[in-house]
Formats: C-alpha cells, structure tokens, sequence
C-alpha cells in the first residue's frame, strides 16, 4: 500500500523527548483514570450523603453545570481525549485485565465478540437519547441522589459489558457519551495515527493489535496501522507502548481533516458508516430542541396541548423529542438526494451521499451545543463558586465563600458569544462543504451543482438556530 501524504500536519508531538517518555509510561492512563475516579467518588458521596437541594449539592452542579458543559469543548480539542481519563471503563477493565498500570497476564472475562448487528452506533446512541430523555423529564440536575443512581448504573453497565465481552467493548458499542464523541472528534486539531505506511507494512508481527509484554493490543478492536480517522480511537496510547519501530505519531494538524480528506476512499474507509452520520443529523435536531424546552413560551405550549388532548406534558415532550431528530433526518435525506441528482454522478448513491455530507454539518452542531452551553457555565456555573465553600450543605463555609453572589460573565454578553459561536460553525461547515465536494466530484462545475441544496440547508439551520438562541431560557438551577 502506497503511503497516504497527510496534509495540514503541523507537529508530531511523539519527536518531544518528555511527551514521548509520558506517553511511553505504563502508569499514565491509570493515574488519569486514578484522579477521574477521586472526582468521581466525591461526587457519589455529595449525591448521597449531602443535601438533596440539587443547586445546593456540589455533585449536581459539578456534574450538569461544569462537565456537561465542557465535555464537547474536550472533544473540540483533543477529540475522544475524554475516554483516556474516563472513570467508567477504568474500573470494568482493571477487573477485565486483573492489572492496575502494569502489563497483566491473565483476563477476567468471557472475551466474546459483540453479535454483528450490534457493531455500529445504534445501541450507543439510543443510551445517549434514553440519557437526555430522563434529564428532559425527569430533571436529574435537581436530584443530586439520582445523579448518582445514574452514574453507578454506567459504572456497572460497563463493568458487566467488560466481563462478558472483550477488551473495550463497552467504550466501542455501548457507551452514551461515545455516541457524541465519535462524530465531534473528527473536528480536533489532535490525531493518533502511524508515522510511516511502508513500515507497518512491512512488520512481522503487528504487535499493535496482538500485544506484547510492553502493553495490550488496542483496546477498540482497531488497526492502528491503517487508523484513517478518530472515530474509534480513544488516545489509550497503547499502540505507542507496544509498537516495536517507533512508528505511532500524534499529531497536531488542521482541524476537520477527517470531514473532507479523502484517506482510504470515500466509500471503503471503516471509520465512517451511516450510522454515524445518522447521529450527526439527529443531533443538529435535538440540540436546539433541548434549547426550546428550557424556554417559558415551549412550556406553556406544552401544558397548554396536554390539557387539551387530556394527557400528561410527558408523552408531549417525548413524541416533540422523537419527532425532532426524525425531522432532521428525513430533512437531510432529501437534500442528500437533491444533491446527487444536481450533482449528476452516479457513483454515489442517496445513501452514500448522505452519510458523507452530514459530516460536514458537525462543526455547525458542536457550535450549537457550545453556544447552548454558554448559559449553563457562564451564567449558570457560578453558584459553584459558594459550592466550593459548602459542597455537601453541611453548612460548611471552607473558603469563605459559601454565601457570595458571583457574577462570571454579565448576561448582556452571553448572546454576543453564542452568535459569534454560531458564526464561526457555519464558516466552518461551509469549508468543510467545500473541501468535501471538490474531493468527491473532480469534474469542473460538479461540486458547486453538489453544494448549492447544501449551503441553503446550512444557512437555513443557522438561521433556525439562532432564533431559538434569541428565545430567554429559564435557570436549570
């Protein structure tokens, strides 16, 4: 296989002496992983033993103010860089491997493979919309107990995937933050990938996906070798343990290269499948969708419709919840149809068109979700300033602090960010729109015809977004 010439590289940061020796260092993950469970296990102690007044609880604020609110900003820079401190897994395969950080010889599990028809996004995904169903409905942020009900439940989920099935089964197939992760990591401006095709090609025993006493095989059931994307490689830096020739690089490039470079061929590269892009359309629905139910006017629209038909708000907000993401999808797949007609090619089908178009709408989604987020962290996130001083509401006043009215950003300024936000997605998504249709279509003329429904579509969710965005949210705290 002839070597792929990587554009938009900027530096390996494998050639750095000290990173090399940290990512090299068998104990690395497990002391992340070691500091995410500390924070972890003091957030199950606030849910549980602390006050139940969730804006009081620093395990409810901590949780749905200050990590759901920055988790799509770790996925914006270092793209599934989450899941190499995850405290879910960390658990489930220490157990799995009977190791801490060393290198361990036995294995704890059944080591079955997932059954075929699971091995995609579907299962993931519908834990990720069960998870922000339950938090539409039932308010987890207002429960700190139910917070951790919540948090133990993955923990033990991942702990049962992981003794049934192999290695990272769990972060692979089964994880609902992974569901979200896996499409905003192809905008990171960090990589994990080979640093020479031809010497991979040439190595005897590809100790990378079989192991050696330096380190485990990849966890994610991946090549990393012939890693074309970030979608399933979650940076647990074991293939650079392991790798006999030096020959893993990490990488910081361009940002969105993995939309719109062409890597192992539009229709034969494994890190993208329809499933994925399903996920990026449905999630360029529920977002704003999520913005709306925080609003008075959507509330009021609600309970006015559920007494008229004689039902509870509930089953309303779940058909609108459902509804949404199906909207989207059914939007995007005739444009994706339109666009391959206009295009007039026909190489890629409605299908494939669709699954590689929806991509190039992830940045726009991430600048949604971030400019949502705004409100929480900025607004929001302050009363975590006085929970610091009192985090369980004991009464405790440790930096004195407990009782201060602390002001980050003035509210005034929030919706100039989140329009800047929402700005700087569609200048984004329209590079990316470009990018994608001049490495699809080569033929002079095919690409404009192929983007045109493309960019009405983009500006026309813009436009949309931006409007909900104007809509006054009421305080989740």
């Amino acid at each position: 296989m002839a070597a792929i010439v990587r554009e938009g590289i900027y530096k390996d940061l494998m050639e750095v002496g000290w990173f090399k020796r940290l990512i090299k260092w068998r104990g690395l993950q497990f002391t992340l992983q070691f500091v995410g469970l500390a924070v972890f296990g003091l957030i199950i102690y606030a849910g549980i033993f602390g006050t139940p007044v969730g804006a009081e609880n620093l395990g409810s604020t901590f949780t749905w103010l200050i990590w759901w609110s920055l988790i799509p900003v770790t996925m914006l820079v270092a793209g599934r860089g989450w899941c190499l401190v995850c405290p879910w897994i960390a658990p489930a395969e220490w157990l799995q491997r009977l190791a801490l950080w060393w290198k361990g010889k036995q294995t704890f599990s059944l080591n079955l493979r997932v059954p075929k028809f699971m091995r995609n996004f579907g299962l993931m995904f519908v834990f990720f919309l069960a998870l922000h169903w339950a938090d539409s409905n039932f308010h987890l942020a207002f429960r700190p107990a139910t917070t951790v009900y919540l948090a133990l439940g993955l923990l033990a989920l991942a702990i049962v995937v992981s003794l049934v099935f192999e290695k990272r089964s769990f972060c692979r197939y089964f994880c609902p933050i992974g569901a979200i992760i896996a499409p905003y990591s192809l905008v990171a401006p960090l990589e994990l990938r080979n640093r020479d095709n031809q010497v991979c090609r040439h190595c005897q025993t590809h100790d990378c996906i079989k192991g050696n006493r330096r380190g485990y095989a990849c966890p994610q059931m991946i090549y990393p070798y012939a890693i074309d994307r970030n979608t399933h490689c979650v940076m647990c830096t074991e293939c650079a343990k392991t790798c006999p020739h030096d020959n893993i690089s990490i990488n910081i490039r361009s940002p969105f290269q993995d939309i719109f470079k062409e890597g192992l061929g539009f229709r034969r590269t494994p890190d993208i499948s329809l499933s994925l892009s399903i996920i990026a359309v449905v999630l360029l629905g529920v977002i704003p969708f999520h913005n709306l139910e925080m609003t008075l006017a959507y509330a009021g629209l609600e309970d006015n419709l559920a007494k008229g038909l004689g039902i509870s708000p509930m089953i309303i907000r779940t058909i609108a919840f459902m509804a949404m993401g199906a909207i989207f999808v059914t939007i995007f797949w005739g444009f994706s149809a339109l666009t391959q007609r206009i295009a007039g090619d026909s190489q890629y089908s409605t299908k494939h068109t669709f699954t590689w178009f929806a991509l190039v709408f992830i940045p726009l989604a991430i600048s949604l979700h971030l400019a949502h987020n705004y409100f929480h962290l900025l607004e929001e996130g302050a009363v975590i300033i006085p929970n610091l001083s009192d985090p369980f509401g004991f009464g405790w006043n440790l930096f004195g602090t407990a009782n201060a009215k602390v002001t980050i950003l003035s509210p005034g300024l929030i919706p100039i960010f989140q329009f800047l936000t929402i700005y700087l997605g569609i200048l984004a998504s329209g590079y990316t729109l470009y990018r994608l249709a001049s490495n699809m279509f080569k033929q002079p003329g095919q690409a404009f015809r192929a983007m045109f429904p493309l960019v009405v579509l983009l500006f026309s969710l813009a436009g949309f977004y931006m409007w909900v965005l104007t809509i006054p949210m009421t305080m989740r705290f």
